[in-house]
């Protein structure tokens, strides 16, 4: 994408937006207001003192004061879109990661489960549109602040990040129950500050990476890559943490041991295929 698409992108003009003098003097006098009369904001009195905290690794009082804000985020009227504009803007950092996470998981759907859809007929081409998956994220992320179940009151933010993910997949035609497609992870995303960039993926966002790309690339079959993603990420957990053979062949149609033919030749490819893979350094399990 090139920076005019960046700088016009739904991301870069909400950013823009929520910066401005007049939304900044918005946050402050509701924080101002709510401190006040919420133990739970007490240390917020404005929209710095907000930064401020979300930047810590107090993951507890950051859920103490999203729940809060969620909770007024539910009410009609002007302070419920005040304070739902407070948290979307908290939960911004974390867009970019999210449409990601969504474009792989649309293109690892379509290598094994049959043909990607155009953005128009609901699902994602070859040639995603980074903007247009930007815009169904940030738009179910206001959608999942404003509807959030507020008895979930541990690992807030983590939900937001992972019902938007959800939501934003199913507009592209992507279910969090096909394989590959659901990567997010609760505790990945619970502890870490909100306001800093994003970290790296980790080990198995990079294993989705590297399948989808294999299979872009004519490196990995779609057979092999559906075993692969059914062992790794959409079967049932044996004791290594994985799908075992038997609980793959049960779900494809295939005996346990063709199936442990057939995956040792689908890591063979893939470990070739990671020697040219644009992130080489995996740290994904064999």
């Amino acid at each position: 994408m090139n920076s005019r698409s960046i700088e016009n992108s739904p991301l870069t003009m909400l950013q823009k937006e929520f910066g401005r003098t007049c939304a900044v003097k918005r946050f402050d006098h509701a924080l101002h207001d709510w401190s006040a009369e919420d133990s739970a904001l007490s240390d917020v009195g404005s929209h710095d003192d907000l930064v401020t905290v979300l930047a810590t690794r107090d993951y507890e009082r950051h859920d103490e004061i999203l729940h809060s804000l969620l909770v007024r985020a539910a009410a009609t009227g002007s302070s419920g879109v005040v304070a739902t504009e407070i948290v979307v803007n908290a939960m911004l950092a974390a867009v970019p990661g999210i449409a990601g996470r969504v474009v792989r998981a649309v293109r690892a759907a379509g290598g094994t489960v049959g043909c990607r859809r155009g953005v128009t007929g609901g699902g994602a081409s070859a040639v995603e549109d980074s903007r247009d998956v930007q815009a169904s994220v940030i738009g179910h992320l206001w959608e999942q602040t404003r509807c959030y179940p507020l008895r979930r009151r541990h690992h807030v933010a983590a939900n937001l990040v992972r019902e938007t993910q959800r939501a934003a997949q199913r507009d592209f035609g992507v279910d969090h129950g096909q394989a590959a497609a659901d990567v997010v992870s609760i505790d990945d995303e619970a502890y870490r500050p909100l306001v800093d960039v994003p970290a790296e993926p980790d080990a198995s966002e990079e294993l989705l990476g590297l399948l989808a790309w294999a299979v872009e690339e004519e490196r990995l079959d779609e057979h092999s890559a559906t075993i692969l993603t059914t062992r790794y990420f959409d079967g049932p957990v044996g004791r290594d943490g994985v799908a075992t053979d038997r609980q793959v062949g049960a779900l494809i149609g295939l005996s346990q041991p063709t199936i442990t033919r057939h995956r040792r030749r689908a890591l063979e490819q893939l470990a070739e295929a990671a020697t040219e893979f644009p992130s080489r350094d995996l740290p994904w399990a064999g």
